[in-house]
């Protein structure tokens, strides 16, 4: 027995050391698979812009650059990953009152990058999935590459590269091949029959990107060219009267004097539609040119059988594409690789807010203006916070809640003696003048009070809408805003505040009177711009 105890203790000394020499061993290996990976994402890119410059139609073609372009978020985001070292989660990073102290060329800070690096690359799958993405972007370029020599007699397009900052905020992101799709569905001669058209369902989540890949589309000369008229209907403008005379209610998107008198119908649903419009809809179509095409957006799978063709279904940007769109919005024309611990905070910051679109304008445009370390790291830290106090109390991502039409308290990055509710942002065609910024309100430059709209985002891209957010300082119940896109109404909703217990009785006793009965909750009678001829009254009770 007295011999055993050493023998294992020998034993189990000598296994930890060759498995500590072996991880050791495979670093080589890693850092080489790291530059390999990165000539990989140049040669990728390279290829991803001389393909997009040709006019594609082929869906093989167009899946198979697909496949490349996520293959290179995929290669981008693990290689920042690695690259860049992730935040310590202790009081040296949180006080950053000097940007030096974040400087790679610090010593103790070099030490901790390459401790990091080291770190991840000896993970059990780190090196098997920088292998993996190599394989998949090697394997991508192969096969763009040989499609090359065909595009050669494609017709080229003229634009500008879609993957710098200079063309970023002015460009679609993420939807090349699904605007390519929609292309060829409204440039297609169908032969469906002399009383019958062609009808594209494009289904996806709220904020996903619907309106603006089909206006995309319909701003291409092509489609101009093909279509004597462009109507656009919204959700609110289907009723029988005006289905009957499509051509005097639509809003008329483009119109040209071409001979030929083919129509297309672009319709925006919240849901669904019901029979009754639908055939309605149908009867007042079949009387107009054949090749009248309808496309149809909703968030409803159920507008999938209205289709002739398969429905084209959007959802949000994964993580890795979220992670290079919002990097190019945070530093601009600068460089990451010069500020390596600010772009580790915002791979953070990212990851927080992975697929809003405005989250990533608003706070990627904040993170842009204010270039330093101590910012980046505060607004990260006021973040977590923000969203931490968000799930404690509502159980859920604010995000999350922002889509089911509740309302949530406002991220600011400076405090403030007063709390600030917003809800879900809304589009408008025209921003109101004399309305304060939300990013200015986050860093508590404006104070504005009482309830007030606020300008989220203003778009340079068609269709060019400015994003509103309703916001008040009084108790969230009083909080009321009307909708100005009234297409997009949602129901009067009695409940919508995630308080628990006997808050949440207190709330919907003390409200829901006046909701009734038309107390202080009605801001519909208050002097405009709150007056609404149907307000909607969304309190936040339970």
């Amino acid at each position: 027995m007295n011999m055993l105890v050493p023998a294992a203790i020998s034993d189990i000394a000598y296994r930890l050391t060759t498995f500590a020499i072996k991880k050791y061993q495979q670093l080589p290996d890693a850092e080489a698979a790291l530059e390999t990976l990165n000539r990989l994402l140049l040669r990728a890119q390279t290829i991803i812009e001389e393909a997009e410059g040709k006019c594609i139609a082929n869906e093989g073609m167009l899946h198979q650059l697909q496949m490349l372009i996520e293959g290179m978020y995929r290669g981008h985001y693990l290689f920042d990953r690695y690259k860049y070292p992730a935040l310590q989660e202790d009081r040296k990073d949180e006080e950053v009152s000097h940007v030096s102290s974040f400087s790679k060329f610090n010593p103790s800070k070099r030490l901790r990058f390459y401790s990091h690096r080291k770190t991840l690359l000896f993970g059990s799958n780190s090196i098997k999935e920088l292998q993996g993405i190599i394989a998949t972007i090697e394997k991508g370029i192969s096969d763009m590459m040989n499609l090359l020599v065909f595009l050669r007699n494609y017709r080229v397009v003229h634009h500008q590269p879609r993957y710098t900052y200079s063309v970023l905020e002015n460009c679609m992101f993420g939807r090349q091949m699904e605007q390519e799709q929609v292309l060829s569905f409204l440039l297609q001669t169908d032969d469906l029959g002399d009383e019958d058209f062609a009808v594209l369902p494009i289904i996806g989540p709220r904020k996903c990107g619907k309106s603006t890949l089909v206006e995309h589309a319909c701003r291409d000369y092509r489609v101009r060219n093909h279509y004597s008229s462009i109507l656009f209907f919204r959700e609110n403008n289907l009723k029988d009267a005006e289905v009957a005379n499509l051509r005097e209610n639509g809003v008329v998107k483009h119109q040209n004097r071409s001979s030929c008198k083919r129509f297309l119908i672009i319709i925006e649903l919240t849901c669904d539609i019901s029979e009754q419009t639908w055939v309605s809809l149908k009867s007042s179509v079949s009387c107009w040119a054949n090749g009248s095409k309808i496309i149809i957006t909703s968030r409803s799978d159920k507008i999938e059988n209205l289709g002739t063709t398969a429905a084209l279904r959007l959802d949000l940007l994964r993580p890795e594409a979220y992670w290079y769109f919002f990097k190019m919005l945070a530093f601009g024309s600068r460089n990451p690789d010069e500020h390596p611990r600010l772009a580790s905070v915002a791979m953070e910051i990212a990851m927080e807010y992975s697929g809003s679109f405005l989250a990533a304008y608003t706070i990627g445009g904040l993170l842009r203006d204010n270039l330093n370390a101590q910012f980046w790291c505060s607004a990260l830290k006021y973040l977590r916070a923000y969203i931490r106090n968000q799930l404690r109390v509502f159980g859920d991502h604010p995000n999350n809640l922002l889509l089911k039409g509740r309302w949530v308290h406002c991220l600011r990055f400076a405090e403030a003696s007063y709390p600030l509710w917003m809800s879900d942002y809304y589009e408008t065609d025209s921003c109101p003048d004399q309305v304060p910024n939300i990013s200015d309100i986050m860093l508590g430059s404006a104070t504005p009070q009482g309830r007030f709209e606020a300008l989220g985002w203003k778009s340079r891209m068609a269709p060019y809408y400015s994003y509103m957010i309703c916001c008040s300082t009084d108790a969230p119940g009083h909080a009321v805003c009307r909708k100005k896109r009234s297409y997009d109404r949602r129901p009067n909703l009695p409940g919508r505040w995630g308080t628990a217990g006997a808050d949440a009785a207190a709330w919907q006793s003390r409200m829901l009177p006046q909701v009734a009965g038309g107390g202080p909750l009605a801001w519909a009678s208050r002097a405009a711009p709150w007056t609404s001829p149907a307000p909607e009254i969304r309190c936040i009770l339970n």
